[in-house]
């Protein structure tokens, strides 16, 4: 897609810079670099606007008349790819909202209560006894990438300790993300997401049919038995895409979201102290700081369904705008030290790590729990836990959802 010329490029990157080109690199220099011009700002080589205004962003995503969730644009490959059926990222409209209240029924402060003390705290200690042994370990792999997709097969009713399928799970997920990251328009990558897919389906698949018959307490049953109820019309294709996306949200995101609250935690040694003196309202506090400051989700691409503006910048119809939400949650007019953790911001979740408005994460208290109790169940245990200085060092990794990787750290 070009930039119709009435648009007079306002504002550009820098010569040869994307924000596609930062895959294992800190972007957090481009940022401030691309900040400094104004935003929006266009990426030709992404062929879309930058957005990393913090208010801009937050407008933005709560217009979707004016600019819609890409998945609009979705072809039947696509769907195939997001697992079809009654899927809310594909949803819009009367759908979507049907779609995104019965989700938040399932993932109600109350019911994660409950799943904290039924499957989190089981799994997180499950994977912690795993790495208590040798006097180190390596926290991304072992701890932080074996919790959230053990959770959310738990809560589907599937063996959290199949290891095989654990790990083969973030592989196919991670294919996925990778077309996502693409804008949705790299075609090797959308061919390895559609088999990825079909791989994903097969695993579902058999539980899906068996919660039919023979429900249980778990989120499959509950799909079939009360989904009706909430006006979603239900068969197989329904429910395996509904399912299909609580098992892909439910998984790669929390990963990074537990890594990244770790490194802030490790790195630095009076943070540590401070938290272990204290978990109660500190700890929360950095959590969400660990989300603001590194923002799992680096960005996300909205397409303008009329000619608008954004700021003083006019943008066309068919235009992509990228939300870089990476670089407004450190948006100088927004936030005090916006790059530095402050466990005392008056209102530390106004951040976009979740997004805002009719799309925002509806497993957000779900994912915050878990990455409390992961971090809560490494300080119970490893009354010394620290940065192995002797190992690899932590750094960004990946692109699209990224975090701070390795944690090679010492346990005692």
């Amino acid at each position: 897609m070009t930039a119709s010329p009435d648009t007079a490029r306002l504002r550009i990157c820098p010569a040869d810079e994307t924000i596609d080109g930062f895959d294992d690199r800190d972007p957090f220099p481009f940022y401030e670099q691309i900040r400094a011009v104004g935003s929006p700002l266009w990426d030709a080589r992404a062929k879309a606007w930058l957005v990393l205004d913090f208010d801009q962003c937050a407008a933005v995503q709560r217009d979707e008349r004016i600019f819609a969730n890409a998945y609009i644009m979705a072809d039947e490959v696509v769907r195939q790819i997001k697992g079809g059926g009654a899927n809310i990222t594909l949803s819009r409209d009367a759908e979507h909202d049907r779609l995104r209240r019965f989700h938040l029924k399932l993932l109600s402060p109350a019911s994660v209560a409950r799943f904290r003390i039924a499957h989190i705290g089981p799994i997180v200690d499950f994977v912690a006894d795993r790495i208590g042994q040798g006097g180190r370990a390596e926290l991304f792999a072992d701890y932080a990438a074996q919790i959230p997709p053990r959770v959310i097969c738990s809560l589907l009713g599937m063996p959290f300790d199949d290891d095989a399928m654990m790990a083969r799970i973030l592989v196919l997920n991670e294919e996925i993300v990778q077309f996502i990251a693409s804008g949705y328009r790299d075609e090797e990558r959308r061919d390895r997401a559609l088999a990825a897919s079909a791989e994903l389906n097969a695993m579902l698949l058999p539980y899906v049919r068996a919660r039919r018959d023979n429900p249980s307490d778990d989120f499959i049953s509950r799909v079939w038995q009360e989904a009706p109820a909430a006006g979603i019309a239900m068969d197989e294709d329904a429910a395996l895409g509904l399912c299909r996306e609580l098992y892909f949200a439910g998984s790669d995101t929390t990963v990074h979201g537990i890594a990244n609250a770790l490194y802030l935690l490790l790195a630095d040694p009076a943070l540590m102290a401070q938290i272990r003196s204290d978990r109660d309202k500190p700890l929360a506090a950095l959590i969400e700081e660990s989300l603001r400051l590194f923002n799992v989700v680096q960005y996300r691409h909205r397409i303008c369904m009329a000619d608008t503006r954004i700021g003083d910048t006019p943008i066309a119809k068919g235009e992509v705008v990228i939300l870089v939400h990476a670089a407004a949650n450190r948006d100088p007019a927004k936030y005090d030290g916006p790059a530095d953790v402050d466990l005392h911001r008056r209102t530390p979740t106004d951040h976009l790590a979740f997004g805002k408005g009719s799309r925002s994460c509806v497993g957000s208290q779900l994912a915050r729990v878990e990455m409390r109790v992961a971090i809560e169940a490494l300080l119970d245990r490893f009354d010394a836990l620290a940065l192995d200085r002797d190992a690899p060092p932590p750094r960004f990794h990946a692109l699209y959802m990224r975090s701070m990787a390795p944690l090679h750290v010492r346990l005692g």
